[in-house]
């Protein structure tokens, strides 16, 4: 599990959310509340399917592109729009969560079904306490030599 975690808060758009997994290499981010409750989770799906389908470093060049020019046509208010689109209204929610005391067995099987990625983990307020990717599953049966 990763202790320090990169979230975002309801109101963050979507060309913030899209650079922080762009920049910070990040399949998804959880939503919380400023009390550290989470809320939901954006994932690279989440952008690219409620959205557009749009590879997302593709996706950050283009609003890095736009920033400052004078937005006359269609697609350049379109694009607006899109950057302006909130995580409360693209995040999934209610959110699949873990506990801290959940077992890899345990976390596993909620990956298996619930086919999201990353899971957030949570204490006993529903505050965020970390967060597990499927790849920290699979490190664990990395062959040590």
């Amino acid at each position: 599990m990763t202790k320090e975690v990169i979230s975002v808060h309801a109101d963050a758009t979507v060309a913030e959310i899209a650079h922080i997994l762009f920049e910070r290499n990040l399949t998804g981010v959880p939503v919380i509340e400023q009390d550290g409750t989470v809320i939901g989770i954006i994932t690279e799906y989440d952008l690219m399917s409620r959205n557009m389908a749009v590879h997302i470093p593709t996706y950050v060049r283009l609003l890095e592109s736009l920033e400052g020019e004078q937005s006359g046509t269609r697609m350049m208010d379109e694009m607006e729009a899109i950057r302006r689109t909130t995580a409360r209204a693209i995040m999934t929610a209610p959110v699949v969560t873990l506990w801290k005391e959940t077992t890899v067995d345990e976390a596993a099987r909620i990956f298996s079904e619930a086919h999201i990625n990353p899971l957030p983990v949570v204490d006993e307020q529903g505050k965020l306490a970390g967060i597990v990717s499927r790849s920290d599953i699979v490190k664990l049966f990395r062959r040590k030599n």
